[in-house]
């Protein structure tokens, strides 16, 4: 009697365990604060695998594989299933008694509650007394998972349809290899430079939703854009390098945009590297000379530009450095394209 005890509530903790991680992880916004958590701990030891595997495929290349998000999420729904699955099978063997004929083991029992978590149910054995309640209370539970994971599933679609529109948008317009210079560039060659403007607001606006979304659902972090140019962490540092030199080394209308472009930028990059403890990478190298350089690019594409001395590299420095390194830093846990701020060819 007493270990017929200590299995039903050894199950009804992992069950109850299981529950709070899902609602944790799907539920609530933000990092999963359950014991279990199921897809942080699969997503670490799953990790160097798919970084060893993406190299052995194909060893120019660092950028995790298309399928490493989705399938880490699969695997956290069928972990859940299992460890509910599990747990109720527990306290229904510790109550076997209550089923006509009893439960003849735990592997009866396992049936059991993986039929009744699917809502298929099963016709091998009568449940009586309290047992019923926790039947049905298993069948809410399994269904609650199913339908809560297709929901999670569905606002991942639409997050990343929002991220990856933005990012298919520079498409053709960032030079090669992507930077925030090319991008100015190609803008000024189409005569776009009056829409800067409203083109850094609609990046400010991209950022506070990429936070939003992926500080919510980290997981997001791991589908990287597929059929673009640049990746979506690429991407954003382009578009930060380029507000940086529009907003301290031009005189343009759109530097108040450039600002405000910077600081929502900066804000994602330091939560998204906080989400995965990531350290602040090393960034190259700035001298006058680079400085210089940029600014005869900028007037060359026919921007209105300041001199470059020292104090404005120092401003430059300190810009930079609000974003820079921890894009670097998140573009090689992701093994994503570097950034140049300089590049060799536009």
């Amino acid at each position: 009697m007493v270990w017929n005890i200590i299995e039903f509530l050894t199950g009804l903790a992992f069950a109850g365990a299981t529950l709070a991680d899902v609602f944790s992880s799907i539920l609530v916004p933000g990092r999963a604060s359950s014991p279990l958590r199921v897809i942080t701990r699969l997503r670490q030891l799953s990790l160097p695998a798919w970084r060893f595997l993406s190299r052995w495929r194909d060893g120019r290349r660092q950028r995790l594989s298309n399928s490493f998000a989705p399938l880490l999420f699969s695997f956290a729904f069928i972990g859940w299933l299992a460890l509910l699955c599990l747990g109720f099978a527990l306290m229904l063997h510790a109550c076997a008694s209550f089923f006509t004929p009893p439960l003849r083991g735990l592997g009866q029992a396992l049936y059991v509650a993986g039929a009744y978590l699917l809502t298929v149910g099963t016709n091998e054995v009568q449940p009586h007394g309290f047992v019923r309640v926790l039947l049905l209370f298993g069948a809410l539970s399994g269904f609650g998972v199913i339908t809560a994971t297709i929901t999670f599933i569905l606002e991942i679609q639409s997050n990343l349809h929002e991220r990856e529109t933005g990012v298919l948008k520079l498409n053709g317009l960032t030079g090669n290899p992507p930077s925030g210079i090319g991008l100015l560039e190609t803008l000024a060659s189409l005569n776009l430079k009056r829409d800067l403007t409203g083109f850094f607001k609609d990046w400010a606006h991209w950022s506070a939703s990429v936070m939003n979304s992926h500080v919510s659902f980290p997981v997001l972090v791991y589908f990287h854009s597929v059929g673009s140019e640049s990746d979506w962490v690429t991407a954003l540092q382009l578009m930060l390098d380029a507000a940086t030199l529009v907003m301290e080394l031009t005189e343009e209308e759109s530097a108040g945009a450039a600002a405000y472009m910077h600081r929502a930028g900066s804000r994602t990059a330091a939560h998204l590297c906080d989400l995965f403890h990531q350290q602040s990478e090393f960034s190259e190298e700035l001298d006058e000379q680079v400085l210089a350089a940029l600014v005869e690019r900028l007037k060359s594409a026919g921007y209105d530009v300041r001199a470059p001395d020292s104090d404005r590299l120092r401003r430059f420095i300190d810009l930079r450095s609000d974003y820079a390194g921890r894009l670097n830093a998140l573009a090689k846990h992701l093994g994503s394209g570097h950034c140049p701020l300089l590049p060799q060819s536009a």
